[in-house]
């Protein structure tokens, strides 16, 4: 998988996601120079997420979806546009939280953690729960380390019981989605989306 690092990206969707890498490597070096830790340690899980895409050979049209959500959610963060704009926490939750749940059932899969879909109505609801329990666990662990930054960091995260509720809905309703989605994907095609490669 360190190889995928290394490919030359051969079409101008995988050109443009690893424009998107650059952006979040040039994120990181930016935050540290001019934000603070919190900032640096939002924009690093950034960059780690673009990074973990390429290894699993995504689509490289859902790879450049993928990069660019996460990139806007850590921006959004750093430039506090969760509290300039009321909507805009629950819509990023909901549409990275779908974002990574499709990674992190490619990942799964292309690490044989999870087996190949059988064509079939079935296989398909095994691969919506599936995606659907990876974005709402991965939403409770991204709310704990919310909890966790607020109480030991920096009190300006802002935590509390209903923000951390509908945070997690939104990540559910995301990943549900995405869960269908990639299903649908995957039924139409004998290969995984992950084995499309750049």
């Amino acid at each position: 998988m360190i190889d995928d690092l290394l490919r030359p990206a051969s079409t101008p969707w995988a050109v443009t996601a690893d424009v998107i890498r650059t952006a979040a490597l040039l994120s990181v070096i930016a935050v540290l120079l001019w934000w603070g830790p919190v900032e640096f340690a939002v924009l690093f899980l950034v960059l780690g997420g673009v990074l973990v895409s390429r290894m699993v050979r995504v689509d490289p049209r859902i790879d450049a979806a993928y990069g660019a959500t996460l990139l806007v959610a850590g921006w959004s963060a750093v430039i506090d546009l969760y509290e300039l704009i009321s909507w805009w926490d629950l819509a990023v939750h909901t549409l990275a939280t779908a974002a990574i749940a499709i990674i992190a059932y490619l990942l799964l899969l292309r690490m044989r953690y999870l087996p190949r879909p059988a064509p079939g109505r079935r296989a398909a609801t095994g691969v919506t729960i599936i995606t659907l329990a990876l974005g709402l666990s991965l939403s409770v662990v991204w709310e704990f380390a919310e909890w966790a930054g607020s109480k030991y960091v920096t009190h300006e995260i802002n935590v509390g019981y209903e923000d951390t509720l509908s945070d997690i809905a939104a990540g559910g309703v995301g990943s549900l989605v995405a869960g269908v989605l990639l299903a649908a994907t995957l039924s139409r095609s004998r290969q995984p989306i992950s084995v499309n490669a750049h």
